[in-house]
């Protein structure tokens, strides 16, 4: 009986009766029947274990073409918005690439709050599943909801909504969509052949020939006089001695021992550890170096010269956890550093999202001119490294955040609790993180001033923080102290040693 229903039909069927939600629709299915057999088990209190989305009524939708008024979507936001549950992107544009949208509908609210709803294709059977997606006036996603098992509550982050979103993005930067085309949208295909044939005519004489069963294998002497020993130490030496080599056979033979290697070449002009600072510029660099750094790290997060530059450098906003860690916690905390993951979340992709709007409404605001800027390495202490939002003349840099949690606030002490109100004046808390990230900023860029810019949806606020020598010279003898005992021995384990311990167990 209940085979025949839409999903949608069995969840409000089993809300009505009291029953969970979740499962995919041969669970639903069973507990229907099963609530059938059972006379409701004497329940009559409806319990909705699924948050669900408030939506306007079907018939307030409209659907979307190029004159649609839509909020400013795009593909970062999408990105970021993914990243939450490690989704690939380009498995999804594969999909909306392959038309698995079949419809795309929205409506827009007193609020400016941009409700979609679509139909996307399963990819592997012929169902279609339901989705809906609130986002606000700047293009955030707000919430998402689709009828696939993994997109049950109001924060999913499905292949499906991934490529309603998409259509959405699409049209929005192209003023097209791709939809699923059924059979009668597309011109009819029977007379055109599969492939194009290129080929000519084939002399007789061109024709292959049947070769004969010959053993390609051949030496020159027979196999019982080979010396054993000194063959495998030949072939040990050929594999070795192959550069740039991912063969399996490699996998067969010790690595060489570096601590060995370094220990027999002390006669050499600059010792190996030296070398490798040298050659990693973390001992000595040249205003020209940090000068390229900068420009080929403009485009930061998405810039892989960024990522790399940050893995072998102290960075700002690690500034105030080595400040504060125990001695205990260093050595771990430094191989951390070393082998960092991105870490994602709701909130670090809100603000990479809407840092562009913050600097946009600021610049608005103030009537300014600002400047992207990359990657600054201190020339000082070349180990150390930082990265503003932007510049402001030849004195200033701009550091913006946007507070998740306050999105929806007012900016004050209360909603803020990195600000303290001085007087009339929000200022910057100095124990907090964010004031040590600044003033790492200032030193490595050799700057005097920062405007920090705090926006929420509701409000936007600048506070004015300037340079603190004194400050400044406390926190880098932490950091001196930290690279110098940790953080240098785990550069060399990685760039000298390759991790020789690890591979050998010692």
């Amino acid at each position: 009986m209940y085979s025949t229903w839409k999903i949608c039909e069995l969840k409000e069927e089993l809300r009505k009766r009291g029953a969970s939600l979740r499962g995919r629709k041969a669970d639903l299915i069973e507990r229907l029947e099963s609530y059938d057999l059972n006379y409701n088990f004497g329940q009559a209190v409806v319990v909705d274990d699924e948050p669900s989305l408030v939506l306007p009524p079907m018939e307030s939708y409209r659907d979307i073409n190029s004159n649609t008024k839509l909020p400013p979507l795009n593909k970062t936001q999408i990105r970021h918005y993914l990243s939450i549950s490690d989704k690939k992107m380009d498995k999804v544009e594969q999909l909306y690439e392959s038309r698995h949208l079949v419809t795309a509908r929205s409506f827009i609210d007193a609020i400016k709050n941009t409700y979609l709803k679509g139909t996307c294709r399963k990819t592997m059977k012929n169902l279609h599943y339901e989705v809906d997606i609130k986002l606000d006036e700047y293009g955030s996603i707000e919430e998402t909801h689709c009828e696939c098992p993994a997109g049950s509550g109001n924060n999913a982050t499905c292949k499906h909504v991934a490529v309603l979103l998409l259509g959405v993005e699409s049209m929005v930067s192209k003023k097209c969509m791709l939809l699923f085309e059924t059979c009668t949208q597309r011109l009819q295909s029977f007379h055109a052949p599969k492939k194009p044939y290129g080929g000519t005519p084939v002399r007789a004489e061109k024709l292959p020939r049947r070769r004969e069963n010959k053993s390609v294998l051949f030496e020159p002497y027979p196999v019982k006089e080979i010396d054993r020993e000194n063959y495998n130490a030949r072939v040990r030496n050929l594999v070795l001695n192959f550069q740039n080599s991912s063969m399996p056979l490699k996998q067969l033979y010790e690595p060489a021992n570096p601590y060995a290697i370094e220990v027999d070449h002390d006669y050499l002009v600059t010792d190996a550890k030296t070398k490798v600072l040298l050659d990693l510029q973390l001992s000595v660099i040249t205003t020209e170096q940090i000068q390229y750094i900068e420009e080929a790290t403009r485009e930061q997060q998405t810039s892989e010269e960024w990522l790399t530059q940050r893995r072998k450098r102290l960075t700002a906003s690690n500034f105030h956890t080595i400040c504060h860690l125990r001695p205990t916690s260093m050595k771990s905390y430094a191989s951390q550093i070393q082998h960092r993951i991105e870490f994602r979340s709701r909130a670090t992709s809100h603000g990479i999202i809407n840092e562009k709007i913050a600097l946009q409404k600021y610049c608005e605001m103030y009537d300014l001119i600002v400047l992207p800027c990359g990657f600054f390495v201190s020339q000082e202490r070349p180990y150390l490294g930082a990265s503003p939002d932007a510049l402001l003349g030849s004195d200033t840099i701009i550091e913006i955040k946007c507070p998740y949690t306050s999105r929806f606030k007012q900016i004050d002490p209360v909603t803020v609790p990195y600000l303290i109100l001085n007087g009339n004046n929000l200022c910057l808390k100095p124990n907090t993180p964010y004031y040590y990230q600044i003033q790492g900023q200032l030193y490595c860029s050799g700057r005097k001033y920062c405007n920090l810019i705090v926006y929420t949806f509701k409000d936007l606020k600048v506070i004015y923080v300037y340079r603190d020598e004194n400050f400044i010279n406390y926190m880098l003898s932490k950091l001196d102290e930290f690279f110098n005992n940790y953080f240098k021995p785990e550069i060399f384990k990685k760039y000298l040693y390759y991790n020789y311990d690890v591979y050998n167990n010692k």
